[in-house]
């Protein structure tokens, strides 16, 4: 897809795929995120922003759209964006 150098954005853009798809499979379905895997993602890779939550199989409910009991890559992006939007409050809350 990409044929130069990425820029910072498009680096960001493919560390959130990859990190999905680390994770994703090595339980249930290929290219999926089961129970364990996305507590072992949000463990790993967002323990600063997910400090909060106080239950994260409720979390997962919430983010599984099609009630699977799995995440697609589409339901994992639904957190990206919540958790996009968050940081977006709390920086413009910071410029007041």
């Amino acid at each position: 897809m990409a044929t130069g150098e990425l820029t910072e954005l498009e680096l960001a853009i493919e560390k959130i795929v990859t990190v999905f798809f680390t994770h994703a499979g090595k339980e249930g379905k290929k290219g999926t995120l089961t129970t364990n895997e996305f507590k072992e993602l949000v463990q790993l890779q967002l323990p600063n922003l997910m400090k909060d939550v106080p239950s994260l199989e409720e979390k997962m409910r919430e983010l599984d759209v099609n009630n699977d009991e799995e995440l697609k890559f589409h339901e994992y992006w639904r957190l990206i964006g919540e958790l996009a939007k968050a940081m977006r409050r709390e920086r413009a809350g910071k410029k007041k």
